[in-house]
């Protein structure tokens, strides 16, 4: 009568969908279809490597963002996802299959242990989700909180919603009940009258919980979520309300005391309510950025990267991502191509500047003959000796201060090695690709003219002219 038309599940709601299964592949399509229809704008041809990188940085990576605050992304989705992501950093000029010069798990890592920093999509999912977990008992007055607790109820800590979900996986709060278990591990509490802080199960004294410091007292403990306040009582002296199941044994009162002696300087404050705290923000408050890096830098065994050198430099972006290249010796030297793709490998594989060695990172960037007489060049200048490291990694790694400590002379020395490297891929592709070969003279006036040009774009040489900067670099950084 009122022709009115009967809809399905789900419907959007402020751009959501409500009602749907987001375990189901099908829910996640508007997300993969704009993620599409964003490259398929993009000239990724025209762009260079870097241009690529600050695309994904600031625009891909955080397309998902609002689903992956609410829903929980199915692993199949979060490939597809980061699939759409490496075949666009990965591509180029022409048709066909790219090389992927690094492995994604390295690429997805923080700068600082040799990534780009771009995040794996589904830690990404989980440092949202744990926002609703630290929001929760903070926002006891809200209507959600309301929602929330009258369907799930309480969890026994008394601070967070019940975790033990059987819903059907519609509901949202089951994907952020699954986040607890971790979220709990890092959340620490500060005790004030200690009636909302377990004593055993909670994280308030030291780096583990009670129960895991002492585990035989644990075991024989009657109420393990019993609080602190009902232990120890509200003022000193304790009054140690510890109920075990049975005696103790010998072992386990070496425990008890040792337990006892370890709580020896804690005080409680009867009208100071508990709290809890995040310890990986300076501020104590949650930020999805602080649970995010954790979970990024928890991957695997951290690396000394030369972080500084690459990603503090002051030069231009597509130049660093390059040098990160460099860094992990994995641009298209001929020893690379030999392996990535043997047919279109140089044979011989030897090094296009001096024809005598094979062409790897190590050798092209550092011990090949046209390259190291650049180097010493260099260090010539700066009046330093200089033994040439292993690798250009090493080299890399090496905080040399050929210009001194101050802000000038760093900025310099990071630009003009960043120049060297950059030279001399340069002339290996000009001779390689265009059979141009121009000598170490003609190189040099190259290193000085480009390093001169980005430390004249820096803030550290504001107001200083590039002529002047190019004539003397010991000068200029002389205060």
């Amino acid at each position: 009568m009122l022709d009115c038309k009967a809809s399905g599940w789900p419907i959007l709601y402020l751009g959501l969908p409500l009602g749907g299964n987001p375990k189901a592949y099908g829910f996640w399509d508007p997300v993969i279809e704009r993620i599409s229809s964003r490259l398929d704008g993009w000239q990724k041809a025209y762009l260079s490597f870097g241009g690529r990188i600050t695309l994904i940085q600031s625009c891909l990576t955080h397309l998902p963002s609002y689903f992956l605050s609410l829903f929980k992304i199915p692993a199949s989705v979060a490939a597809k996802i980061e699939k759409l992501q490496r075949d666009f950093l990965w591509s180029g000029v022409g048709e066909g299959k790219r090389d992927h010069l690094v492995r994604w798990d390295v690429v997805c890592k923080p700068k600082t242990i040799g990534g780009l920093g771009l995040g794996n999509i589904s830690w990404r999912n989980l440092a949202l989700l744990g926002k609703w977990l630290w929001r929760y008992p903070r926002e006891g007055s809200a209507l959600w909180h309301q929602v929330i607790l009258s369907i799930y109820g309480s969890h026994s800590n008394g601070w967070d919603a019940n975790t033990l979900v059987r819903w059907s996986h519609r509901y949202p709060w089951k994907a952020i009940a699954q986040v607890f278990q971790g979220f709990s591990l890092i959340t620490r509490y500060v005790v004030g009258n200690g009636e909302r802080i377990r004593f055993w199960e909670d994280l308030w004294r030291g780096d583990q919980p009670l129960g895991t410091q002492y585990p035989r007292l644990f075991r024989v403990v009657v109420d393990k979520n019993i609080s602190i306040s009902s232990i120890l009582g509200p003022s000193r002296p304790f009054s140690w309300n510890l109920n075990f199941r049975r005696n103790l044994s010998d072992s386990e009162i070496e425990d008890l005391e040792g337990l006892m002696r370890s709580l020896d300087d804690l005080y409680l404050s009867p009208s100071v309510p508990d709290a809890r705290l995040w310890p990986l923000s300076s501020s104590g408050l949650f930020s999805v950025k602080s649970l995010f890096l954790a979970l990024s830098q928890s991957s695997g065994s951290p690396q000394n990267f030369p972080s500084k050198s690459v990603w503090k430099s002051q030069v231009p972006f597509k130049v660093k991502s390059f040098v990160w290249l460099v860094a992990h010796k994995k641009v298209n030297t001929n020893d690379m191509l030999q392996v990535r793709r043997p047919y279109k490998a140089l044979s011989p594989d030897i090094c296009i500047l001096c024809m005598k060695h094979g062409e790897s990172a190590d050798h092209l960037f550092l011990h090949c003959s046209l390259t190291i007489g650049l180097w010493h060049r260099l260090f010539q200048l700066a009046k330093m000796d200089w033994v040439p490291p292993r690798s250009i990694y090493d080299m890399m790694s090496i905080n040399f201060k050929g210009f001194g400590n101050f802000k000038r002379g760093i900025v310099l020395w990071q630009a003009v090695s960043i120049a060297l490297i950059r030279v001399v891929w340069w002339e290996r592709n000009a001779r390689i690709f265009e059979d141009k070969e121009r000598n170490s003279e003609f190189l040099w006036d190259s290193i000085v003219f480009l390093a001169s040009l980005w430390a004249f774009c820096s803030k550290a040489f504001k107001g200083t002219p590039l002529n002047v900067i190019q004539l003397d670099w010991i000068a200029v950084c002389t205060p």
